[in-house]
């Protein structure tokens, strides 16, 4: 349970797993300096320590380094300029993969690195199979384009591809030290052997002269694919309350109502924390939620152009549509609270938020998310006077794509006794990753752009997850009442908790 975890002592058992973490081969850090890295050397692959891909990074213990399963390959690198998101940022970071280790297959490439023994320069060669610029050179000269741009790479040939067609991605979105990422061996035949594979991760700056290189080498375990997820999806507890907060895609419900119903008839949630009602009546989401909810749910909206509204069952004992406007904007930000009651008399602050999108680090767009944040910030404490006792859930599309501070800012000194919020893991159901947003035609990678802020002094959280229906076995699949392409109804994944209160 999320709950017991977080009362664990860490002490000495991360000393421990940073112990062991330091011995698996292809793990250890790599130099890094304004000169290109060494390469570190070729090792007999083992069984690696889990990675969850969270963009949190915590189970790198501070290290860059690769490592591999059976089905997906993981490496955590450095950014050149932290203070920068790699997907909008004034510099490339280009990403070479020698998927099966041979010089002699794929685009010859040549770089820079220090011999680890006599600590000269010398030359490495790959042979790259896979290229991968993130904030890649547009045709326009002198100029950056957002997203990110793959090419795959033969003897004789160079074709693009997508993000998908190699399941790459990387966390966080937002502007970090590190970063980590990943590739789907299932997708990429050559990362389907057990043998040598070479990664170098260069910052180039517009033009191509090459600012920092970082190398990885390891080998690759025995690949077995994996199999559809079998998890079923978790019974919601006995004194529990089931939030779900949604991005529902400009109304999209109205167009294709079937997708949404089933997902939540599978989800059973307490209440929905909804976005992307956009320019949609509430009197129109009203019926759809009689329809596909019930006559019995409450829907709360601030107005009819915002899109974020709260669906409960459960009893509201206050609503607050008041419009907020952030400094500097002249429209009011997207959120919507209530306060409701559960079943077992327990009361909970609900808030549905949708900060400005878009937009990097230092941005126009970062710098309104900021003071939506703040201002919202400034909604929960004025909650917290009113109901001093009482629990929070925030959800909602966060657009944390140029810093963090928005999250941060939105956490402090707003739970019971002024302890900060915390964020919820929501891993996709039966995976390692913790995506919330994807969209295949798009140069941007999948991300976690969705997020779950709790007060976990008052309630526990004791499931959590995000639902990606294409990632289900049949048989749950069935057991569900879902379909494969439920969750592509929308571009974001629902995120839930369960959360039960804690006795005093």
């Amino acid at each position: 349970m999320l709950g017991q975890h977080r009362r664990i002592s860490l002490g000495m058992i991360t000393k421990l797993l940073l112990m062991m973490l330091l011995t698996i081969p292809g793990c250890a850090a790599t130099q890094l300096s304004d000169e290109p890295a060494a390469s570190t050397s070729l090792t007999k692959s083992v069984p690696p320590a889990q990675i969850i891909l969270d963009g949190e990074l915590s189970d790198w213990y501070g290290q860059t380094g690769i490592r591999a399963d059976n089905d997906e390959v993981f490496v955590c690198f450095e950014s050149y300029d932290e203070t920068q998101a790699i997907q909008a940022a004034d510099f490339t970071t280009r990403i070479r993969i020698d998927a099966d280790g041979d010089q002699s297959t794929g685009m010859r490439s040549m770089y820079n690195a220090d011999d680890p023994k006599s600590g000269q320069k010398m030359m490495l060669s790959q042979g790259v199979d896979l290229t991968i610029d993130i904030s890649p050179e547009s045709e326009e000269f002198g100029e950056l384009k957002g997203g990110s741009n793959i090419r795959m790479h033969t003897d004789h040939s160079t074709s693009r591809i997508s993000h998908a067609d190699v399941g790459f991605y990387f966390l966080p979105t937002h502007s970090s030290p590190r970063y980590e990422m990943r590739l789907d061996r299932a997708t990429m035949p050559l990362l389907q052997h057990d043998g040598p594979i070479s990664i170098v991760v260069e910052h180039r700056a517009i033009g191509g002269d090459i600012l920092r290189t970082q190398s990885f080498t390891t080998t690759l375990p025995r690949y077995a694919p994996s199999k559809p997820i079998n998890d079923p999806i978790a019974e919601k507890p006995k004194e529990g309350v089931r939030v779900m907060s949604t991005n529902v895609l400009y109304s999209s419900p109205l167009k294709d109502p079937e997708p949404f119903a089933r997902v939540l008839d599978a989800m059973n949630p307490d209440a929905i924390l909804y976005q992307e009602w956009f320019k949609t009546t509430q009197d129109d989401v009203r019926g759809w939620i009689d329809e596909h909810l019930g006559k019995d749910w409450s829907l709360i909206m601030m107005d009819d152009r915002s899109g974020v509204a709260i669906a409960t069952r459960l009893k509201v004992v206050d609503a607050i549509t008041k419009p907020i406007i952030a400094h500097g904007d002249k429209y009011p930000s997207r959120v919507v609270a209530a306060v409701v009651e559960t079943d077992h008399g327990d009361h909970l602050i609900l808030i549905s938020l949708h900060l400005k999108c878009c937009g990097g680090a230092g941005s126009d767009e970062d710098a309104k998310r900021i003071a939506q944040a703040h201002q919202i910030h400034g909604l929960i404490l004025e909650l917290r006077e009113k109901y001093p006792d009482t629990g929070v859930v925030i959800g909602g599309d966060f657009n944390l794509v140029g810093t963090r501070t928005p999250l941060e800012m939105m956490s402090e000194g707003a739970g019971i006794d002024h302890q900060d919020l915390v964020p919820v893991p929501t891993t996709v159901l039966g995976t390692q990753s913790m995506l919330t947003w994807t969209q295949a035609k798009s140069s941007y990678t999948p991300g976690r752009l969705d997020w779950l802020l709790i007060d976990d002094h008052a309630w526990t959280p004791v499931n959590s997850w995000s639902l990606d229906t294409a990632r289900l076995s049949d048989h749950v699949l069935e057991e569900s009442g879902l379909q494969r392409d439920d969750s592509r109804a929308t571009d974001h994944l629902p995120i839930v908790v369960d959360l039960v209160p804690k006795s005093d």
